[in-house]
């Protein structure tokens, strides 16, 4: 399922990908936070911080912590995958990541949703049958690919398409957030991340882009505040 959409952007230098994954590392607890953050998640930047240290927290659900170490885990793969030149945009990297981020949150993880799924806060939009998944992503990732001005166009279309179809029972944005990052840290470029200050805008402006497919609001708002270019 495509939807409408404009980008501008001037072109984005090539960049060192190893430093860019090193400052990636490094900034790591903040993604994961702000990752979990954006599920609701109550655990606070120093306990996410202790938690990927190897060190429980006491006070929260078992499913909160493992939520968060999910997050991470799904990360050090992408790492590893781009590490070894193994990171393709394809539906095992997709299945690879999902097998991670939703684990035991998920009613199945790591393979396509096989029933039908809504979007909380939708009234009119009604996600595709799960028959259809297939089809729309071998269909649609090329266009999507081709038709992009360069990765970070790239990473954010696909992002919003990912969100879009709900090709998972559960963990669909997180999922396709990954596997943005894999597009820009590939190419040295940077990350996507949303910030936990910024989750009223963006859970906002998605909706509004759920409902009525117009994605010019949601890609203004991603490219402006959540592209952050590594500085080297």
């Amino acid at each position: 399922m495509l939807f409408n959409a404009t980008f501008h952007a001037a072109d984005i230098e090539q960049r060192d990908k190893k430093r860019s994954l090193f400052m990636a590392k490094k900034m790591l607890p903040e993604y994961v936070f702000d990752t979990s953050r954006l599920e609701g998640n109550p655990i606070t930047f120093p306990e996410v911080q202790t938690l990927m240290d190897g060190i429980t927290v006491g006070g929260h659900k078992i499913s909160d912590m493992e939520q968060v170490l999910n997050i991470r885990n799904a990360w050090l793969a992408l790492f590893e995958m781009i590490e070894q030149n193994r990171f393709e945009v394809s539906q095992n990297s997709f299945n690879k990541i999902n097998s991670l981020i939703a684990k035991n949150e998920a009613l199945e993880w790591g393979k396509f949703r096989t029933g039908n799924v809504s979007i909380a806060g939708t009234k009119e939009y009604q996600c595709p049958p799960a028959d259809n998944l297939l089809q729309i992503f071998n269909d649609e990732l090329p266009k999507i690919k081709n038709s992009s001005q360069n990765p970070v166009d790239f990473a954010i279309r696909l992002f919003l398409w990912a969100s879009l179809n709900q090709f998972y029972w559960d963990g669909n944005k997180r999922t396709a957030r990954i596997i943005a990052n894999g597009i820009l840290l590939n190419e040295g470029i940077g990350v996507f991340n949303i910030s936990a200050t910024d989750i009223l805008e963006f859970n906002t402006k998605m909706l509004s882009f759920y409902e009525n497919k117009n994605a010019d609001d949601i890609i203004r708002f991603l490219s402006q505040k959540c592209i952050k270019v590594v500085n080297l």
